[in-house]
């Protein structure tokens, strides 16, 4: 026989045992404690099912949570730097500590010297 793998596969095919054994109890009437010790796995494993699935509510509940945390959070970062270069000045070096970029000077680019014309196409031609 295959292997059963599924969560709702594995409860089927415990739940049609114990129908069948119930069916079947004045033959099987030695198996009781083997029935019930499946009875009472299949409680343990429902009752694990719904815990699980509680869990699985609250993570995702925490995830969302933790993501508006970390909006508010970054907001407030964000209005924090703009007080700090408010209050040190927008040039300052030390920005930098606040992982904030101060205003620098711009470099003036060198003039690139003009391109060599080339004698052929100067007109110059023999």
């Amino acid at each position: 026989m295959k292997s059963i793998r599924s969560f709702a596969d594995v409860v089927r095919d415990w739940e049609e045992l114990l129908e069948a054994v119930n069916d079947n109890a004045e033959v099987l009437a030695s198996a009781a404690p083997q029935q019930e010790a499946l009875q009472a796995s299949l409680a343990a494993l429902r009752a694990k099912r719904t815990h699980q699935a509680s869990c699985t509510a609250s993570r995702q509940e925490a995830t969302q949570d933790l993501a508006v945390l970390v909006e508010q959070g970054n907001e407030n970062a964000r209005r924090l730097r703009g007080l700090v270069k408010a209050v040190i000045g927008t040039k300052s070096e030390r920005l930098v500590q606040f992982r904030v970029v101060p205003l620098r000077r711009r470099r003036r680019s060198k003039a690139t010297e003009p391109a060599p014309v080339d004698q052929a196409l100067s007109g110059s031609g023999r």
